[in-house]
């Protein structure tokens, strides 16, 4: 059964309309809930949401939004740098979202996710 209060509200965030978004999704904990309190800058409200997830690398780079912009520099680090490592996309992603991209530059991180390909896969 397709769930159609959901579904509009997941075209709510696909739309930016952030508030209407919360107000169609507050009742649900999930990913896209997070998101939108996110977008909200409702961090605490998203992080109860994230903390309960499975660590997967959309969650864990949420995670590190969040983190980054509570000053949680070693907790932003350390769940982008696992969101990476889960898939790689996010070495990309990391320069299009000012909180990430700022610890990028200053910690030099997409160094160290080169040396540790570099080692890995020997290129």
């Amino acid at each position: 059964i397709v769930d159609t209060l959901y579904m509009e509200g997941v075209q709510a965030l696909k739309d930016m309309d952030y508030k209407k978004a919360l107000s169609l999704l507050g009742g649900y904990k999930d990913y896209n809930t997070a998101v939108a309190y996110i977008s909200m800058n409702m961090n605490a409200s998203a992080l109860s949401i994230l903390s309960n997830l499975e660590r997967t690398a959309q969650v864990n780079y949420l995670l590190a939004i969040i983190y980054a912009r509570e000053g949680e520099v070693q907790d932003a680090v350390r769940y982008y740098m696992e969101s990476c490592r889960q898939n790689p996309s996010y070495i990309h992603r990391g320069n299009l979202d000012p909180e990430i991209s700022e610890l990028i530059k200053a910690y030099k991180l997409h160094d160290i996710l080169d040396k540790e390909y570099e080692s890995e896969y020997g290129y």
